[in-house]
């Protein structure tokens, strides 16, 4: 994996680097980030850190202030209403299309993913890394049997921003098991082959974490 990862541009690792921490919450809304001090932090020269924060404008992370430098963007409820509405639409026409191709093996492992967030469920602490990477796994194997690469494609690039989104709001284990028992839903539409079913309850799980997602942004005063 390592050998992988060598093979990306400077410019990306540090985009990587610095996503992670906006996710993660290390850097806040507004807060700027400082070419300088992040090229110094990291060991390198200022060139490919503006490059990487180029790249994090380019994808909604930060915006670029005149006479003010990068600062994180702040997702607003606009934002959310407008992403969340483009993903439940996306994944819901991918779940359609993945009917054709989607297997009993395929189908396990959905179930195998899904068990995952039982156990996050049990756990009374911060659970949202895994969290977001378990929700992305469970997610891609019918988006990626779509066997749409444009679609994939989009939905890829909008993953990103889902992640900053519910690293913001979910940390403890309280969603997880409202994910467990949704995804528990989508299962059975794929068990019954019936694409009408299969998009419905996609959209439907989406529709649920959207208002979850509302509802904590509200209560925090966004």
């Amino acid at each position: 994996m390592e050998d992988i990862l060598e093979t990306k541009p400077l410019r990306e690792k540090i985009a990587d680097r610095i996503r992670a921490d906006i996710i993660k919450g290390v850097y806040k809304d507004g807060e700027r980030l400082i070419e300088p001090k992040l090229a110094e932090n990291l060991g390198i020269s200022r060139t490919p850190v503006r490059e990487a924060l180029r790249q994090l404008e380019n994808e909604g992370f930060i915006e670029i202030i005149p006479r003010k430098g990068a600062v994180v963007k702040r997702m607003t409820l606009d934002d959310v209403d407008n992403l969340y509405m483009i993903k439940a639409n996306l994944e819901g026409l991918a779940a359609r299309q993945a009917i054709k191709y989607i297997s009993d093996n395929d189908i396990k492992e959905m179930e195998r993913l899904n068990e995952r967030f039982l156990l996050l469920a049990k756990r009374d602490e911060d659970v949202v890394e895994e969290y977001l990477k378990y929700n992305v796994d469970f997610h891609n194997v019918f988006i990626q049997l779509s066997k749409n690469d444009k679609l994939i494609e989009i939905l890829e690039g909008l993953s990103k921003n889902f992640q900053r989104i519910k690293g913001m709001l979910i940390s403890k284990s309280e969603r997880a098991l409202k994910a467990y028992n949704e995804h528990l839903e989508i299962i059975k539409a794929f068990q019954s082959r019936d694409p009408n079913k299969a998009e419905m309850k996609v959209r439907w799980h989406i529709e649920n974490s959207w208002q979850y997602i509302k509802e904590r942004m509200l209560s925090d005063g966004n």
